[in-house]
């Protein structure tokens, strides 16, 4: 039970914990569009051996190749791109959408 002292301290407690939210394709979309289309035209998540095969590779590749090209994305960001690419390329189980 909590006592009318401890109230104000569970509310504070509860609003910093972090929300987690569910990631945006359509704002991974425009990411991928202005920084990653330019090099990643539709046939290359086609690839037959391609090494997406899980939704966590695929935030992992996304993740690995913002880093390569030193975008400075947020974990949402990879996240949004990589919900993205799913919902258009992959259809893998596991997307946070």
């Amino acid at each position: 039970m909590i006592t009318p002292r401890l109230a104000p301290v569970v509310i504070f407690a509860a609003l910093q914990i972090p929300t987690v939210q569910a990631a945006s394709p359509m704002r991974g979309q425009l990411l991928y569009e202005n920084f990653c289309h330019h090099c990643h035209w539709a046939d290359v998540h086609y690839r037959v051996n391609s090494e997406v095969d899980s939704w966590d590779k695929l935030l992992h590749m996304v993740a690995m190749w913002q880093g390569e090209m030193r975008l400075g994305w947020r974990v949402e960001e990879v996240a949004d791109v990589a919900s993205y690419l799913n919902w258009v390329y992959y259809r893998l189980p596991g997307d946070i959408q």
